[in-house]
This record gives C-alpha cells, sequence and structure tokens, in this order.
C-alpha cells in the first residue's frame, strides 16, 4: 500500500494527521530492519557451521576411544581430536585407522623400510637396536599372526598399542599402509566418571 493512497482512505478511528503516518513508517521501516538482521545473523551462523563442518570433516576429526589398547596414555571414553593433512608419520605419533571394522589408535614405532622385531623377554627390536620405550607393558611376538622380523615396504608403517598384552595391533593384522591412515592425534580430552 502506497502511503498517498494510505492518506486517501484513513481507517476509521485512525488519526489520518502526518504524525500518524511518519509512526507508521517508522514501525515498518523498523520491522524490516528487525528482519535484515535475522536474515544476516541466520547467514553468519549458516557459514560458520559449514565451516566447521569442513573442517571437522576434510581437517580435523574428532573419535572417541573404546576399549584400553592404550591404556594409561588413552582411556575407554576419552575423545581425541585427530588431524588428517599428515604428510609425513614419525615414530612416536598416535595414529588414527580402520582395522577389522572399527577405528584404531596406535603408536607408530617403524616406518618404511625399518625391520620390526621383539625378544624373548619383551622388549621392542627395530634395526637390530631394542627400543628405550615409556611402555608398561612387555611387548610379545607370540600368538600374533604376523611372523617376525618383519620388514616394512615402501609407504607403510608398524604400530603398536601403549598395553601391549591387551591390544590388536600391527602383530595381529601386519604392517599398515599410510593411506589407511585418517590422522595424526593431536589433542586428548580425558573422560571423567561421575
Amino acid at each position: 500500500m502506497t502511503v498517498n493512497k494510505w492518506l486517501a482512505k484513513p481507517k476509521q478511528g485512525e488519526n489520518s494527521s502526518p504524525l500518524a503516518v511518519e509512526k507508521v513508517i517508522a514501525c515498518r521501516r523498523e520491522r524490516i530492519a528487525v528482519m535484515r538482521s535475522a536474515r544476516a545473523l541466520l547467514a553468519k551462523i549458516l557459514a560458520v557451521a559449514v565451516v566447521c563442518w569442513l573442517l571437522l570433516n576434510f581437517v580435523f576429526g574428532v573419535g572417541a576411544v573404546r576399549g584400553e589398547g592404550m591404556y594409561p596414555r588413552m582411556r575407554d571414553g576419552d575423545l581425541v581430536i585427530f588431524y588428517r593433512l599428515v604428510d609425513s608419520w614419525n615414530i612416536g605419533d598416535i595414529a588414527v585407522y580402520m582395522a577389522d571394522g572399527q577405528r584404531q589408535y596406535g603408536r607408530i614405532v617403524a616406518t618404511s623400510g625399518d625391520v620390526v622385531d621383539m625378544t624373548a623377554n619383551g622388549q621392542l627390536v627395530v634395526n637390530g637396536s631394542v627400543q628405550q620405550e615409556e611402555v608398561f607393558f612387555p611387548t610379545r611376538k607370540e600368538d600374533r599372526k604376523t611372523s617376525f622380523p618383519a620388514t616394512l615396504k615402501s609407504g607403510e608403517v608398524f604400530v603398536l598399542g601403549d598395553n601391549r598384552v591387551s591390544t590388536s595391533d600391527s602383530r595381529d593384522f601386519g604392517p599398515i599402509s599410510v593411506k589407511d591412515i585418517n590422522g595424526k592425534v593431536i589433542s586428548l580430552f580425558r573422560h571423567r566418571g561421575l
């Protein structure tokens, strides 16, 4: 409705003075401004949601630890944030990978070209050298599917859980390809029991 048309036919009981017209116009402008602000806020929220989704699906990932394979450093129920765009792997990195249809976490103990073995008293041997690790459990190769010594091919890593007596790791399914690794753990949020 135009202003002239509105002035020509005032509604019954309504004051048609210029002051009343100014109030109506100001009220409508305010409503339009509020709607524009709401649309702008909604667009910003949507943009932030899209950016967060992209970051969590292509750059970072979030996962929950299941089991005690990385005990005591990671416990059942802990949340981890991992970085997906890793292009090189180092000894000691905690890798996130899929094995037996489940997301697994394991420490990289050897990379391409390394020869992995274990001593009778439960020590890890890489390239003929006994590794000095902060592991509380012995590293045994008995009753495992991988035959030792294991030589890693190009693009492979050997992963072990920190809880070496009750974990499924490369001793069971062999070295894993770096292509099958989802990311590297960069942060841990400890699960607190109530």
